[in-house]
């Protein structure tokens, strides 16, 4: 079974990461899912970006969490793109694509869930490496899909997701290997690989059992993984 692609922070190898246009082009490719990072401006607004502190990916300077929206929509993220807020993103995703929702910033969960909640057509999961974010989403909404993110696969990772019930773990792809895969096998957890942006790789991933994987350059693999 071929694994599903997500594309990791839009089509990011070939436009500005964590933008309309990357996601844009991610969905014109057909893509299954679609990551991104999210953190809160200093008024309180979900927005899609990946670092807290925005002069990386963006023109501006200062952290996103002490910069109000307004403000922060004045900062080109790359050929123009404002930074999108949540809901801007989900507006144009809507059902056409699942969205793993990585939440950066700090006491965003609920702001997140707010956003989230106003969209029911919306087909998502949250994930985070600060898994006590997710075990504060976990007490907001029951209901929630959870994925815990690792970079390196130990006890505690499963522990972790068996507390939570998530169904699924995010593992780096250096982390994913035959023991594992088995013992993620074992313990009844699928398992999302990040990030792959070759065929080879996704073939040895797929190999070993992983249902979706996460990649720059989602257009590439879904042109290796064939028509739907």
């Amino acid at each position: 079974m071929l694994p599903l692609i997500y594309a990791h922070r839009g089509s990011s190898a070939l436009h500005p990461e964590n933008t309309l246009r990357a996601f844009r082009h991610a969905l014109a490719t057909g893509v299954d899912g679609i990551e991104l990072d999210v953190h809160t401006t200093g008024d309180g607004v979900p927005v899609v970006i990946h670092d807290r502190n925005v002069e990386r990916t963006t023109d501006g300077c200062g952290y996103v969490d002490e910069i109000r929206l307004t403000r922060l929509r004045t900062f080109d993220a790359g050929d123009g793109e404002p930074v999108p807020t949540l809901a801007e993103v989900l507006e144009l995703v809507g059902a056409t694509a699942h969205l793993d929702i990585e939440i950066k910033g700090s006491r965003s969960e609920r702001a997140v869930l707010d956003v989230l909640a106003q969209y029911p057509e919306t087909k998502w999961a949250i994930s985070s490496f600060d898994w006590d974010t997710l075990r504060t989403v976990r007490r907001l909404d029951p209901g929630a899909e959870l994925w815990p993110l690792a970079e390196l696969f130990d006890d505690d990772l499963t522990a972790v997701a068996a507390e939570l019930g998530a169904p699924a773990v995010a593992l780096f792809a250096g982390a994913y290997t035959p023991d594992s895969a088995r013992e993620l096998r074992i313990a009844g957890l699928c398992v999302m690989v990040w990030t792959v942006n070759d065929a080879s790789e996704a073939r040895r991933v797929r190999d070993l059992g992983a249902f979706a994987l996460c990649s720059d350059d989602p257009g590439r693999l879904m042109a290796w993984k064939g028509p739907r």
